[in-house]
């Protein structure tokens, strides 16, 4: 009967970036005869750390450091345990257990996890700037976005996050002759973070020329026939520029699902098993940026992989003990502002910038890229 159960246990995934492809293969080492369906709209996983440096510096980063074919890192399963499908999920019903993934057949499954990750504003749309994965045309959007940034005289950059800071350090360093301005809207950079991690990052970005407004909001972003954009702030002040850059706020990649299974926006409810709360049957499983928890870093996102593995295996297989993640607020961020400075806080604690750039600022881990997404 064991055997049984677990040879009729389809988990279907539907994300095949960080967290998506390390539960396949959790699931696929952990439980053994299940099968793993991975679904995801491109067939390369993005590298979308390292986005402020591959869009600023082209010649110092790699096309296949960065985009990973996905099935390389599946190729040693069989084929029977195993399958990769290429497509945009248009509908998840959880009632029937299917998934409905654009031109293709539906997908049955007896478990679902959905790792579908978020995007950003300025992901999308004909101006996008890609920090976060986009689809098939991922290269074609990196390419382009590169060459934007490189022809540009002037750069608008609104968000003073972690990735609206790291692209400004980026840029700034690549084309010390671009005038390039910094939107805050909060009274310091890197808000989430200690105020000594904001103010080092503003000593940083001011040595590499960046002018920083704080405490305003951006009310409209316009483009003229020339190309050219004018932004209008909340105080009613307006800036020219050659190109703007959206790295303020996440939007969730949850349309294709239920809409009691998400909160009033957009993001998948979850309890301390990872388990969707709108799903009586506890058969499906949320985990990243695609969930309700605010803390959408890799250090989080790491601590739900096993999680989810884990009760996945106790679900089908009926052995070992539930798991629960804890969501407490411990941070682990490094925040580089170019190659040779940096900021962030771990613990309580603000690391010294020489710690950052060698951690993180030397190549944003893209040497190790692959290996977010291998077994």
């Amino acid at each position: 009967m064991y055997v049984s159960s677990i040879m009729s246990s389809h988990v279907v995934i539907i994300g095949g970036s960080y967290a998506g492809a390390k539960v396949a293969h959790k699931v696929l080492k952990e439980t053994p005869n299940s099968k793993v369906t991975l679904i995801d709209a491109s067939d390369v996983f993005y590298f979308n750390i390292a986005s402020p440096r591959i869009i600023a510096k082209p010649k110092e980063t790699k096309v296949d450091q960065y985009l990973i074919p996905i099935m390389d890192k599946f190729k040693h399963y069989p084929t029977n345990r195993f399958t990769f499908v290429q497509g945009l999920v248009n509908t998840v019903d959880t009632s029937a257990k299917i998934v409905k993934v654009e031109g293709k057949q539906d997908i049955s499954y007896d478990y679902l996890v959905v790792a579908s990750g978020s995007t950003t504003p300025g992901t999308v749309g004909k101006e996008a700037i890609p920090f976060k994965t986009t689809g098939a045309d991922i290269r074609e959007k990196v390419e382009d976005a590169q060459k934007r940034v490189a022809a540009a005289d002037s750069i608008v950059i609104i968000g003073a996050g972690p990735v609206g800071v790291e692209a400004a350090g980026e840029i700034a360093q690549a084309y010390p002759k671009t005038k390039l301005t910094l939107i805050a809207s909060h009274n310091q950079v890197l808000p989430d973070l200690k105020p000594s991690a904001g103010k080092s990052a503003h000593a940083s970005l001011e040595n590499l020329g960046v002018k920083i407004i704080y405490s305003v909001r951006v009310d409209d972003s316009k483009q003229d026939p020339s190309g050219r954009f004018t932004v209008t702030l909340n105080n009613g002040k307006t800036i020219e520029a050659a190109l703007v850059i959206s790295a303020a706020g996440n939007i969730a990649n949850t349309s294709f699902m239920p809409r009691d299974a998400l909160d009033s926006d957009g993001w998948i409810n979850v309890d301390k098993n990872m388990r969707v709360t709108s799903v009586t049957d506890k058969s499906v499983y949320a985990l990243g940026d695609a969930t309700m928890y605010k803390q959408r870093y890799a250090l989080k996102i790491n601590d739900q992989i096993p999680v989810v593995a884990n009760n996945l295996k106790n679900a089908i297989t009926n052995t070992g003990a539930v798991k629960t993640y804890d969501a407490t607020d411990k941070l682990m961020v490094f925040v580089p502002i170019g190659s040779k400075t940096g900021t962030g806080q771990i613990g309580g604690w603000v690391p010294f910038s020489f710690m950052v750039a060698f951690a993180k600022g030397k190549d944003y881990f893209m040497s190790r890229a692959a290996t977010f997404i291998a077994a």
